[in-house]
């Protein structure tokens, strides 16, 4: 991917900005610029009990009617499937509007603005699990170079490392990370799962998963590959489809990823 690291500059201004969606990111976006320094001046919410002005004087709204225009920038941190509809109800000509999706392409927000753009910081999310914003890539996109400006002042006040990449660049982004966490994820409760059933806390697997990190921190993946289909130990993967006998999909899940680990020489 030809991305090019974005060029920071040396005093990053500071911007009254408006977050529209209040999930897991939103959550997140409202705490971190705020305690950078930004001005948060409202947040939009359909969940009326969150609906309230905070102790640092953040208006919640659970009506875009009441939205102001007075804020410099409005955040989108809102499901891929509701950026069309919320984006039809935003008038803020002049203003810099930018949803936080992977897989949207920003003119979804054409009609609000002329500045338009996306924000993607590159991590999964949840309200209970504390994150430090320096250390997320964040993934910027303008349709100018006053949004792109823009968008990269606020990206580097939270993280060390911004980059400004296309729609395509930034869907790549996203499909790897599906593979990379979404997918590694579920093949851990796929272990948990298995371990289980046999009495065992999947957390003797904790050592390995670490040391597997630790490796790809390291050296690349392609290089880190180890396991029976690497070695092309055939008796031991028979053993493993036999124990899977009566669990076809991960029988046939276990045999898709061995042939691909296989194909890879």
């Amino acid at each position: 991917m030809n991305s090019k690291p974005v060029t920071r500059i040396k005093k990053i201004n500071m911007y009254k900005i408006s977050i529209i969606g209040y999930g897991n990111l939103g959550f997140h976006l409202v705490n971190h610029l705020s305690e950078t320094g930004h001005k948060i001046t409202q947040v939009f919410t359909r969940d009326k009990t969150k609906t309230r002005i905070s102790k640092n004087k953040i208006d919640f709204i659970d009506d875009l009617e009441l939205l102001r225009t007075d804020a410099d920038v409005y955040f989108l941190p809102v499901k891929d499937d509701a950026l069309k509809e919320v984006a039809k109800q935003l008038s803020l000509k002049g203003k810099i509007v930018a949803h936080c999706s992977a897989s949207v392409e920003m003119k979804v927000l054409k009609n609000c603005t002329e500045n338009f753009g996306v924000f993607y910081p590159l991590q999964s999310f949840s309200r209970e699990v504390e994150v430090d914003f320096k250390n997320i890539p964040i993934l910027i996109e303008g349709v100018n170079k006053e949004t792109s400006s823009v968008l990269n002042d606020i990206a580097a006040s939270l993280s060390n490392e911004v980059i400004e990449v296309n729609q395509e660049q930034r869907l790549a982004v996203h499909v790897a990370a599906v593979f990379a966490n979404n997918f590694s994820n579920y093949l851990f409760s796929v272990a948990e799962e298995i371990l289980k059933k046999e009495n065992i806390s999947y957390k003797i697997l904790l050592p390995l998963i670490e040391e597997t990190v630790r490796k790809v921190k390291e050296h690349a993946p392609s290089k880190s590959q180890t396991g029976p289909a690497k070695r092309e130990d055939d008796k031991t993967i028979q053993k493993h489809l036999k124990f899977l006998s009566n669990k076809k999909e991960l029988k046939n899940l276990y045999t898709i990823i061995t042939d691909q680990i296989k194909s890879k020489k």
